[in-house]
């Protein structure tokens, strides 16, 4: 606005001065008036170009100004990043370090986290009473079957069967098998229950006179002769599921005395893996 007005006074002093060495007409006059507004409005103009043209010019110092400041807090953001992804990777190189060193150490358990020792001195005890029980070491199950471990329609544990169920609580009660979990389950096929001393010994054990009462009984029965060989109770559990649970037709005797028995499964502490599972491949080493 000075400037305008610098200007118009020049124009004004001109006029002055052209007016004062001489009389001029009227129309020259006006020519020189006009002229001189119309020089005004067009410095006026472009001081407004002007003015917009600094606020464009701070605007984009300011933007330029605040995309620096951007730039320096992502540059640190990822300096933070890479800080932690360096942190990530030093710790997944030794998790990977102590895995291979374990998937190279020989096995010291089987799939159910029995101790190898344990899972050797069972399959000795099985060698010595082959036909008292068959002993699954991928599941850690033996199985007996009920006609050579009891009389029928009762829970006396014949005594084979006592003897090798006594050897099993000796195996399971060392030190390096306290920490197996024990679980006694009983079975029976489809006949019903109908001698009068079944059904009045199942009375007097509080149990149902049915083939779920025998078959509770009959693993309450081997639980009790492992406790008596010093197998802790807290880590004996027995149910019995009757004959809901057959591996075998109950159409035929042969798969009746299949259905008829007893199995005690044994679970460790170790890792557990599903019987007759592949063995798991070693995972791929991500790229970073």
């Amino acid at each position: 606005m000075q400037r305008v007005a610098a200007v118009g006074l020049v124009a004004l002093v001109g006029v002055v001065a052209f007016l004062s060495v001489g009389c001029v007409s009227q129309e020259k006059y006006d020519a020189v008036l006009l002229r001189n507004r119309e020089q005004d409005k067009l410095l006026q103009d472009k001081d407004s170009q002007m003015a917009t043209l600094t606020e464009r010019v701070n605007a984009l110092t300011a933007s330029r100004t605040d995309a620096q400041r951007l730039l320096a807090e992502k540059d640190d953001h990822l300096a933070t990043v890479m800080k932690e992804r360096d942190a990530v990777k030093s710790a997944f190189d030794q998790l990977l370090a102590n895995y291979n060193r374990l998937v190279e150490r020989p096995s010291m358990v089987s799939g159910t986290g029995i101790p190898a020792e344990v899972t050797a001195q069972i399959q000795q005890l099985h060698e010595q009473y082959p036909g008292v029980f068959d002993f699954d070491q991928a599941s850690g199950r033996l199985r007996f079957n009920a006609d050579i471990t009891f009389d029928s329609g009762s829970n006396a544990v014949k005594p084979d069967a006592r003897a090798a169920i006594t050897k099993l609580g000796g195996i399971l009660s060392a030190e390096v098998a306290m920490d197996i979990q024990v679980e006694v389950v009983g079975h029976t096929d489809t006949d019903k229950v109908r001698k009068p001393a079944t059904i009045e010994l199942l009375k007097q054990l509080g149990k149902a006179a049915s083939n779920q009462g025998l078959s509770e009984a009959r693993a309450e029965a081997v639980a009790d002769i492992l406790k008596a060989a010093k197998v802790d109770a807290g880590r004996i559990v027995t149910k019995g599921v009757g004959e809901s649970q057959p591996i075998a037709d109950n159409k035929s005797a042969e798969g009746k005395a299949k259905n008829r028995r007893v199995e005690i499964y044994l679970t460790g502490s170790g890792t557990a893996a599903p019987p007759a599972a592949p063995a798991a491949a070693k995972p791929a080493v991500p790229a970073f």
